[in-house]
């Protein structure tokens, strides 16, 4: 039984070490996006590194404007805290873990909104960059949007759907077994 709490800890321990990686990564990547947009509004002209859309607008012939890459800019920022918020619910699943409050509504919620998070950061990415793509008459493909950064994300968010389903099944066979009892 030792074994199985000292497992547990280190896993609990592991998780706390990789979500503040990922937490670093994700602020370290918004405030990325936050400097090209100041830099944008500051001086009123394009930055020299390129937008953080995955479609390529460097060396086109394509004329957008500066109003245009900055409600973009701002449409991916929009879309991108919700990785954050997604990676935040995670942790909030975790603290009902450690706290044994293994088959609550909260932690089926929690998954839920982690799950929808994932989904409207890339389903959003994606929408955004489909219309930069149709707006600017670019020669870029759609299948070019695909990369693993989507299917990695697409994957987690149906993964935390799922895992909210079971949860929320463990909740009504656990209602289900203290009503026999």
């Amino acid at each position: 039984m030792k074994t199985k709490e000292k497992n547990t800890a280190k896993s609990i321990k592991n998780f706390g070490i990789i979500y503040t990686i990922v937490i670093i990564f994700a602020i370290f990547k918004l405030f990325t996006y936050l400097k090209w947009t100041f830099q944008l509004v500051k001086n009123w002209q394009l930055p020299n590194e390129p937008f953080f859309s995955k479609v390529n607008l460097i060396n086109s012939d394509v004329d957008v404007s500066l109003e245009a890459y900055l409600i973009y800019a701002i449409l991916y920022m929009i879309a991108f805290s919700f990785v954050i918020l997604g990676i935040y619910q995670l942790k909030k699943t975790m603290k009902l873990f450690i706290e044994k409050h293994i088959f609550q509504k909260e932690i089926s919620l929690a998954f839920k909104k982690a799950g929808k998070s994932f989904l409207i950061f890339i389903y959003g990415t994606y929408i955004i960059d489909v219309f930069l793509i149709i707006w600017t008459k670019n020669s870029n493909r759609f299948i070019d949007l695909l990369s693993t950064e989507l299917f990695i994300f697409l994957i987690l968010g149906y993964l935390m759907f799922f895992l909210s389903d079971i949860f929320k099944e463990g909740i009504a066979i656990r209602e289900e077994n203290e009503l026999t009892i």
